[in-house]
């Protein structure tokens, strides 16, 4: 059973793309189950469930550190063999979710006790927070247990919000740190491999249903249609998510978010990288309406308050299936 970790800065969308698991798990094609390995973690799935899909609201901020973790089960198909002679079969599949939940507030910039130095950028992992934008820092030891649980993990995701980058332009402050941290660790326990992390990563662009990152997909001419997907949602293929990782880094307010692709080109090997653009909460489809319209598409709107609820159905776009792709290839490994 392989270990999958959960990294990304404070609102982009860590607790939302953990609470639309389930209904991902429930509407896909696939023969996938999800069990939740104790009470906690049982609570949050069921709770964060009727929170998007009964309520339609997102799951409350974070407010302690947590842990949860589930098992997700299936089965896949493998080549195993000679180069001569291979051979397809057929073998369980259990990936162990793994997450550390912590409020983005307790892992936001620690300032060093020179005032004339630079502050030091916090690793904000996880939480929706609204309205917290991970100022405030957070324990060493904290920190240390964060570290420690993405260094043991086999596969990450990784969760890089271009609406927060846009406003804030803060992402390459959050990640270089725990880049850092976690390459020290990873140096310690000699599992670097040819120099580079070990780790197998997938990256989510995520709120993909958000019109500024729908329309800069749409005008790159990224958007495509499954016609297996009876709803016909706009989707981007894997092999065009990096290319719009790139031209959203372009397009934010800061241009050190381009830091961010370069690391992960620097730190990771390519073979082990895939891109996402994914959506927790999917696109709105009004009631009757079988397929997606392009002039009434939000699903997320302001309440009338600070905060926003959510139109319709949850349709979750590309939340299950990063974890399928780390969970296949780390599955291809142990299968060789």
């Amino acid at each position: 059973m392989r270990r999958i970790g959960l990294w990304g800065a404070p609102t982009s969308g860590k607790t939302s793309f953990l609470a639309a698991l389930n209904i991902a798990v429930t509407q896909s094609s696939e023969e996938w189950t999800i069990f939740g390995v104790d009470d906690p973690s049982v609570d949050f799935l069921v709770d964060s469930t009727t929170t998007l899909t009964h309520e339609r609201r997102f799951p409350p901020a974070t407010e302690a550190l947590s842990e949860l973790s589930w098992i997700l089960m299936s089965e896949t198909e493998v080549e195993i063999g000679t180069r001569r002679r291979k051979e397809t079969k057929k073998i369980p599949l259990e990936l162990h979710l793994d997450v550390l939940d912590a409020p983005g507030r307790v892992f936001g910039h620690k300032p060093k006790t020179d005032a004339h130095q630079s502050q030091l950028e916090g690793l904000g992992f996880d939480d929706e927070d609204e309205g917290m934008d991970g100022a405030g820092g957070g324990s060493e030891l904290d920190e240390e247990k964060l570290i420690d649980n993405l260094a043991d993990c086999d596969g990450i995701v990784y969760l890089f919000d271009p609406i927060r980058e846009r406003e804030k332009g803060d992402a390459f402050q959050y990640f270089q740190r725990t880049l850092a941290l976690l390459a020290k660790r990873s140096l310690e326990g000699r599992r670097l491999i040819n120099g580079r992390l070990p780790h197998h990563f997938a990256v989510c662009i995520t709120k993909f249903d958000e019109p500024r990152v729908y329309q800069t997909a749409k005008a790159r001419g990224y958007i495509t249609f499954d016609p297996d997907d009876k709803h016909m949602f706009p989707k981007v293929h894997p092999d065009n998510a990096e290319n719009l990782f790139e031209d959203l880094c372009q397009v934010a307010s800061a241009r050190e978010a381009a830091l961010v692709h370069g690391s992960i080109k620097r730190y990771f090997r390519p073979e082990r990288v895939r891109y996402f653009a994914t959506s927790a909460v999917g696109f709105y489809l009004a009631p009757r309406t079988v397929r997606f319209r392009a002039s009434d598409y939000q699903n997320v709107v302001p309440d009338g308050g600070e905060g926003y609820r959510i139109r319709g159905d949850i349709h979750p776009i590309n939340v299950l299936e990063p974890l399928l792709w780390l969970g296949r290839q780390l599955s291809s490994e142990t299968g060789r």
